[in-house]
């Protein structure tokens, strides 16, 4: 049944055979184990990167931050009047009075309000003010308008109506 003669002619092949088998078979393992290590490298290596960008945008936003507070900085009467006072003469508008309300204290910031009162000589007049207010560089919000007619000429039949408005102007300045 078993032929010894054939087994002890190629018994150097079978040994060769042998060890090529093992050989293998042990270098599969170490393959799977070093694929099991780049995977779970990979994995690191993507969580690294997603740290990464989220640690860019962190330090991003902080430079907006940071150059926001340089723009919400307290200004005083003066500079706010000049502002104003520049605006309303590049629009065609009165003002009549500024009057600076109290200054409320928030979280992170400073909320300062102004109320002006002011004519104009027509809505567009009026509209191009509130726009130029608003549009500024520096930050000023208008919170409240209250529009008036008021008649101007009335003697003539195509009497002008000037407009009395009274709004409310806040500037945020960082604390």
């Amino acid at each position: 049944m078993i032929n010894y003669v054939l087994i002890e002619r190629n018994k150097n092949k079978i040994v060769n055979l042998g060890i090529i088998i093992l050989a293998l078979i042990i270098s599969f393992k170490i393959y799977q184990s070093s694929n099991v290590q780049v995977g779970s490298l990979a994995k690191a290596q993507n969580d690294e990167l997603e740290k990464n960008k989220v640690i860019a945008n962190i330090a991003s936003f902080e430079q907006k931050v940071e150059a926001y507070k340089k723009v919400f900085v307290k200004r005083d009467l003066s500079s706010v009047m000049d502002v104003v006072s520049g605006i309303a003469k590049s629009a065609s508008v009165r003002l009549v009075s500024v009057k600076p309300s109290a200054e409320e204290v928030m979280d992170n910031y400073l909320n300062s309000s102004f109320l002006i009162t002011l004519t104009a000589p027509s809505y567009h007049a009026l509209g191009d003010f509130i726009s130029k207010i608003e549009n500024h560089s520096d930050i000023y919000l208008v919170s409240d308008v209250s529009v008036n007619s008021v008649p101007a000429n009335s003697d003539k039949e195509g009497a002008n109506v000037n407009l009395s408005v009274s709004l409310k102007i806040n500037t945020i300045s960082y604390l």
